[in-house]
């Protein structure tokens, strides 16, 4: 494998656009249960833009047992040199602000409902 074909590997694809966020919601406006979901998501993006080096190591670690940890040593290098440049602080806050647009767009659905009591 070339130097530029590595290269190539180890650049994640371009990330995804970044919604605007209200100025009523702070980024510490999350729950536990929302920050996990930040995390589900910037894991899902980040094996997106990276698929071509996961499917280059998940072809060649179906191939061995054993020697999967020498035959594919440098694959699994330009697979984890991908995702840690897909996985940034700029992608954690992109995948917040999602999740924060998300919940902004269920807050303002369930606004003019009204409240029944039982």
């Amino acid at each position: 494998m070339s130097p530029e074909e590595k290269e190539d590997m180890m650049t994640p694809a371009p990330p995804v656009e970044t919604p605007q966020l209200s100025p009523t919601l702070q980024l510490s406006s999350l729950t536990r249960r929302e920050e996990n979901a930040v995390i589900e998501l910037r894991r899902k993006h980040a094996s997106a833009r990276c698929a071509s080096a996961l499917r280059s190591f998940s072809e060649c670690s179906s191939q061995y047992t054993i020697g999967v940890i020498w035959k594919c040593k440098e694959l699994k290098e330009i697979m984890n040199e991908c995702l840690r440049r897909a996985n940034t602080v700029e992608d954690m806050d992109r995948a917040r602000t999602i999740v924060l647009c998300e919940k902004q767009k269920q807050l303002e659905k369930t606004k003019d409902k009204p409240r029944t009591l039982i």
